[in-house]
Formats: C-alpha cells, sequence, structure tokens
C-alpha cells in the first residue's frame, strides 16, 4: 500500500500545474513521524514511524489540515505498542517567498494505543514548521508538535507528548493556474511590494521599477553620471571607463599615438617601437643586413659576423682545417701544428684502441680527422706512424701489437685523404719506452701512438 501511494503522488505531481499558497490550493504531505511521550507512559522515546497530511488553503494565508501517522514503540515490561496520532488543526502561513513560508498551527488531537495496549486520549494540539519550496509543488516541510492529553486512559494526571515531522509537501491546483502577477511585471504578488507598476517597466526582485536613463546598466539611484554614451563601458557608480580606440593596451588618456597599427609593439605613450624583421636584435631604421640568417651573431649595423665554426681563432672563411679538434695549437690558417720549431715528433694524446686490439675508438677517429686535415693541408710533409706497448706480456706479441696499431693509424689517415706515399707505419712494441714500467702511469704513457716526420 505504502509504494502504490507514493506512485500515485508521483503521478500526480507530474501532470499538476504549478500552484502557489492560495486560497483553494490542496497539500499533500508524507513525512516520518520521531514521537516523544510523557514519561507516565513508559514507552520507549525517539521512535519512527511514517505518517501523512492532506491539507486545503482557506484564504492565502489559512489552511486547515488533517494528519496521521503509525509509529511502533515499547512499553512496560517489554509490551508491544502501535502509536497512532490522529491530528485535525488550523494552520496560519507566513509567506516568505511564493512557494516558501513559515506556519503556525492549533487544533484537536486523538492519540490511539493499540496492540498490547488499548488506550484512546483525547486532546489539544500545537505546532509550528517551515515549508522550503523547491519549485511550483514540491516543497521540504519540517514541523514540530506538542499534544497535551488533559484526561487520559492511564488515569495519572495529564500527558504532554512531542515530535518531530520532516518530510515533503506538494501543492496543487489553487483557484488561479499559475502563480498571480497583477501588475504583470514577473514578481509574484505574494512578495510583491509594488503590485501597481507601470507596464514594460525594469524592477527589482520586491516588483519595485528600477530606473535607467542612460540604458548603461546602473540604476539612476546609484548612478554618479547619468548621461553616458551610448555603448560605452562603465564601473559600479555608471561612470565610462578609460577607451583604448587603437587596442594597443593603452588607455586613451595616456596615448600619444592614438592610431598605431594594428599589432605593432608599443611603449609605455602608445607609440610604435622600432622593428626588427629579421630578429637580430639590430633596429631595421639601423639595420643594413635586414635578412640576416637566424642565429648569426651581427656586428653594429645588424650584418653577420665572420663564423668559426671550430673555434679556433681562425674565421671558417679563411679557415683550411675547418673540423681542428678542441684545445689544439694552429697555424694561421687554422690546421693543427704537428710539429713545432725543430722537434720531429709528436704523441698524438687520445688515440687509443680497444684492449689488445688494433681497432681505433670514436675518440680516437675525431683526434685523427684533424691531424688528417693538417696534413691534407702541407702536402710536403712525410711522416712515419709509429705503434709502442709497455713492457707487459710476450715482447714478440707486443711488437706485432704495435705494428697492428700503427697500421690501423695510416690506413685511417689515407682514408680521410692523406696519400699513401707520405705514410709509413712501424711497430716498436716496447722497444722504446718514454717512461718507467714500474708504474701504472708509466705503462700508460708507453702506451701510444707517435707520428715522426721524415721530410
Amino acid at each position: 500500500m505504502r509504494s502504490s501511494l507514493l506512485s500515485l503522488l508521483a503521478a500526480v505531481v507530474a501532470l499538476s500545474r504549478a500552484a502557489a499558497q492560495q486560497a483553494g490550493t490542496l497539500e499533500v504531505g508524507l513525512f516520518p513521524n520521531v514521537s516523544y511521550f510523557d514519561a507516565s507512559l513508559g514507552m520507549t522515546q525517539g521512535r519512527t514511524g511514517p505518517g501523512a497530511r492532506l491539507g486545503y488553503f482557506l484564504t492565502d494565508h489559512l489552511a486547515v489540515e488533517g494528519e496521521g501517522a503509525w509509529v511502533p514503540a515499547e512499553g512496560r515490561f517489554g509490551a508491544g505498542v502501535r502509536y497512532i496520532p490522529l491530528r485535525a488543526r488550523l494552520a496560519y502561513n507566513f509567506p516568505i517567498t511564493e512557494h516558501t513560508a513559515l506556519l503556525l498551527g492549533a487544533g484537536f488531537v486523538e492519540s490511539l494505543y493499540r496492540k498490547d495496549y488499548h488506550l484512546s486520549d483525547a486532546g489539544a494540539t500545537a505546532g509550528a514548521g517551515i515549508r522550503l519550496g523547491l519549485g511550483g509543488v514540491t516543497s521540504i516541510r519540517i514541523d514540530t508538535y506538542v499534544d497535551y492529553m488533559p484526561s487520559p486512559d492511564n488515569g495519572v494526571g495529564d500527558n504532554w507528548n512531542w515530535g518531530i515531522q520532516p518530510g515533503l509537501s506538494f501543492l496543487f491546483g489553487g483557484r488561479a493556474a499559475g502563480v498571480r502577477d497583477k501588475d504583470g511585471d514577473g514578481v509574484p504578488d505574494a512578495v510583491d511590494e509594488c503590485k501597481d507598476t507601470a507596464p514594460g517597466e525594469k524592477v527589482d526582485a520586491k516588483g519595485c521599477t528600477v530606473k535607467d536613463a542612460d540604458q548603461d546598466g546602473v540604476a539612476d539611484d546609484v548612478d554618479q553620471c547619468k548621461d553616458t554614451p551610448a555603448g560605452d563601458q562603465v564601473d559600479a557608480k555608471g561612470c565610462s571607463l578609460p577607451k583604448d580606440a587603437d587596442n594597443d593596451g593603452v588607455l586613451d588618456n595616456v596615448d600619444q599615438c592614438k592610431d598605431t597599427p594594428a599589432g605593432d609593439k608599443v611603449d609605455a605613450k602608445g607609440c610604435s617601437l622600432p622593428k626588427d624583421a629579421d630578429g637580430d636584435g639590430v633596429n631595421d631604421d639601423v639595420d643594413q643586413c635586414k635578412d640576416t640568417p637566424a642565429g648569426d651573431q651581427v656586428d653594429a649595423k645588424g650584418c653577420s659576423l665572420p663564423k668559426d665554426a671550430d673555434g679556433d681563432g681562425v674565421n671558417d672563411d679563411k679557415d683550411r682545417c675547418p673540423h681542428t679538434p678542441a684545445g689544439v695549437k694552429v697555424d694561421e690558417e687554422g690546421c693543427q701544428i704537428l710539429f713545432e720549431q725543430a722537434k720531429k715528433s709528436l704523441v698524438l694524446e687520445g688515440v687509443n684502441f680497444a684492449t689488445g686490439k688494433s681497432e681505433l675508438t670514436p675518440e680516437s677517429q675525431t683526434i685523427l680527422d684533424g691531424v688528417a686535415e693538417s696534413l691534407v693541408a702541407n702536402d710536403s710533409i712525410k711522416v712515419q706512424v709509429g705503434g709502442h706497448t709497455d713492457n707487459t706480456g710476450s715482447a714478440a706479441v707486443n711488437r706485432r701489437l704495435s705494428a697492428a696499431r700503427a697500421e690501423a693509424v695510416r690506413q685511417y689517415l689515407i682514408t680521410k685523404g692523406v696519400a699513401a706515399d707520405r705514410l709509413t707505419a712501424k711497430g716498436y712494441g716496447p722497444s722504446k719506452p718514454i717512461a718507467s714500467n714500474k708504474t701504472a702511469e708509466g705503462r700508460a704513457q708507453n702506451r701510444r701512438v707517435e707520428l715522426t716526420r721524415v721530410r
């Protein structure tokens, strides 16, 4: 039965037109009844059960209501009790909004106690509550009540019961099809403090006229600039905000160049900043090379400075050896100086091999690239590539390994453009140490490749 009642109410809500708290309105309510009993009854307190209410508005504020509830409880010595209060009362509604109100009511109550008890008490009831509108039909309603039974069946003086009933209310019908609005200003009469507003006038939430002579969105009663030109943006006082005619970000009252071309960067006075088309840091008005490639360093005239790709101090336009390794000494043409003054040999620092092999490491190849560039640029020089080892292991094995390493260097230089007839290779093994083989450091120095000038 309970589910059927809920289904019926849902259908009525869906089909009903919005109703206000006005004469002819029907109110249906559902709620849980939380009950507290007079101590003389000896019943458990705070028990809860379902309840329902039906009301009818005699006027816009006065309604007659009937309600009942069914609350299971427990009496003395574990007795089962079914508490059934039935109330009829008049309720006065104090409107807050069209669908929200405070309520005060009083009337008659019949309290029935059934199951293991069979008592019936008649008395007076009073209550207070609030209805919180959720729309034209549905509201949240919260009530509290006090029931007074002057001559209860239990024969103990008088009884006072009280409780709380939070639930939902639904308002249907009424004498009008919708909310009443006598002056048609969009504010319901229930909250309209100016019910005879002239047609077409703009009104506030209370239904009273709001005037705005210059149509700037600020009401005349707070507008300090009542003749604002149409279209101007205004502040909270209704006065025009400063303009920026050329949209350069500088307001017209300080802009000394009010017609700046769109997109120009401007200074604090609103005037265009000098342009730099190629982004080289030299403004176009003094740039003599306006299409400098991106990333080039430029002089004061905006023209590219000579480049030095390998950072050897010789500009690329004069550098015959543009891939010189970092840190080596170069001649005036940018090529590595292999043999300084009277020296006829050069240890190739950093030229290394895989352990026990004649395979060059990638780092060694980078160093040899610079050596090859210098030899190609100085084509009159002939050199011998000498391979040397420390004294660890067999002398014969070391001689073969050193010869293979010397030849590997020779072949690499040939691949880089050095004529084969300018290069010879020889392995010396451990026969020509330049440091003591008794220490790890000395042995490391003895494992080397050396270039020796033979012409």
